[in-house]
């Protein structure tokens, strides 16, 4: 009896640091995710495109600054702008959302209300129907539209940092 004691305390102490551990991981990015595949602007795009298989265009951007290097991988619902970092690493520049099929880790979607945006992101800063939250090199730009009624776009954006 002993040792089955011993047992459960040793799985209760192991699942006791695990949530604690859990709980205390802080959030480094704003991260986008679709089906299984997680992504977060700045980070190496090949892995990333592997994992999500076939897109369904590729189309290259000119930008003379690039050398003609940045593409968009068009998806179902979703778009992924990739560019060049000063190292020369392919990396996600932006990811927009495309349908209201796709929606931000915090649940906001296209064609939601401004009520819904200020509801998921408290801290967002509105200017003109523009809404921003930032959270290290990462940001989202939420688009109320020209009358601030609903959500028209949803795009996370990679900022360099400020050094």
């Amino acid at each position: 009896m002993r040792k089955i004691a011993t047992i459960g305390e040793a799985v209760i102490a192991t699942l006791a640091v695990s949530i604690c551990a859990w709980g205390a991981e802080k959030k480094t990015a704003y991260t986008f995710t679709s089906g299984e595949v997680q992504m977060a602007v700045g980070e190496q795009a090949k892995p990333v495109l592997d994992q999500l298989g076939k897109e369904k265009e590729v189309k290259t951007l000119t930008n003379c600054a690039n050398g003609g290097k940045d593409k968009v991988y068009v998806y179902e619902n979703f778009d992924i702008y990739t560019t060049q970092n000063e190292k020369k690493d392919t990396i996600i520049q932006t990811i927009v959302l495309t349908s209201a099929q796709a929606a931000t880790e915090e649940g906001l979607k296209l064609g939601q209300k401004p009520a819904d945006v200020k509801k998921a992101y408290p801290d967002a800063v509105e200017e003109f129907g523009l809404y921003t939250v930032s959270l290290e090199n990462s940001r989202i730009v939420i688009d109320c539209g020209m009358k601030n009624d609903k959500v028209v776009d949803i795009s996370y954006e990679y900022v360099e940092s400020k050094k």
